[in-house]
């Protein structure tokens, strides 16, 4: 029989009315109540009414995405739903962390205010650019050819990468993938996120994090840096806030997951940008979204 990954979103997954399902249910209200006394305001109004463009911000997006997923996740293991393995992409791994009972919801939800924050606030004029329709190789060779330094951030899938850099330097580079019949496509973030441009971030984010102690999984954890799947909580923890210059490498994550046998896979998150991912990946793996589960 095979095994079931419950796999968690990052930014850009949040829209307006998002959880809105979830606001009454009695065995997650407490998980929204916990959110809107950590952020000091009701996390809920912001998920239900917006307005979009301050729910969109990169401080209030993350640990709106972050409640959203961990309500969802509850609900799906009081309803004896129970994961194999977790992972998740990008800000979604401290969801994963979450769920594999390394830290609690509060904790977590601290360490994601933090993040946000640093995210949000990066000094560099910088972005991403989504380069779709090409495949991934070609695109990191032109990006190698090239003197700017642009970083790939994410390998979504084998003909969409999002690369990461400032913004005369993304406007150059795309100049050159249009000539290979590439689209780019700018994404609505605040910085050049998993890149070279956060280091700074990465040390602030490390020191926060270190003042938690993380416990072991209950389950494995598909680290994002590592790629592999890590049972020590301290290790996890050593890990995690790399993740800020370290490239997401969701394509070889899914390979690894049919590699340990997983054949299924829940997202747990507010929409499916995951699955839809995964499924040109990896035809063969059956996606499911929450609503599909519960």
């Amino acid at each position: 029989m095979g095994k079931t990954a419950f796999i968690f979103p990052g930014q850009g997954s949040q829209h307006v009315g998002m959880g809105t399902e979830l606001f009454e249910d009695s065995r997650v209200k407490y998980l929204f109540e916990i959110a809107t006394e950590v952020m000091g305001f009701d996390i809920r109004e912001l998920m239900l009414e917006g307005p979009e463009q301050k729910l969109n911000s990169t401080e209030n997006a993350q640990p709106a995405i972050f409640t959203d997923s961990i309500a969802r996740y509850q609900v799906l293991v009081d309803e004896s739903c129970d994961p194999d393995c977790v992972l998740g992409h990008s800000l979604g791994e401290f969801s994963a962390l979450v769920a594999a009972g390394c830290i609690s919801f509060e904790q977590g939800i601290r360490i994601v205010k933090k993040r946000g924050k640093l995210t949000g606030n990066v000094d560099v004029e910088g972005s991403m650019v989504a380069v779709v329709g090409v495949d991934s190789s070609k695109v990191e060779k032109i990006v190698d050819e090239m003197e700017e330094p642009v970083t790939i951030a994410n390998h979504n899938s084998p003909r969409q990468v999002v690369i990461s850099g400032r913004e005369d330097q993304l406007s150059r580079s795309c100049r050159k993938l249009k000539e290979e019949s590439a689209k780019c496509i700018k994404l609505d973030v605040t910085g050049p996120f998993h890149s070279r441009f956060m280091k700074g971030a990465e040390k602030e984010l490390k020191k926060y994090i270190d003042k938690y102690d993380f416990k072991d999984p209950k389950v494995p954890v598909l680290s994002g840096v590592s790629g592999e799947f890590e049972r020590s909580g301290p290790r996890l923890q050593r890990l995690l806030s790399r993740q800020m210059t370290h490239p997401v490498r969701w394509v070889d994550y899914v390979k690894t997951l049919a590699e340990f046998g997983v054949d299924t896979t829940v997202e747990v998150g507010p929409a499916a940008t995951l699955t839809k991912l995964n499924q040109r990946i990896n035809p063969d793996l059956e996606g499911k979204r929450f609503d599909e589960v519960i």
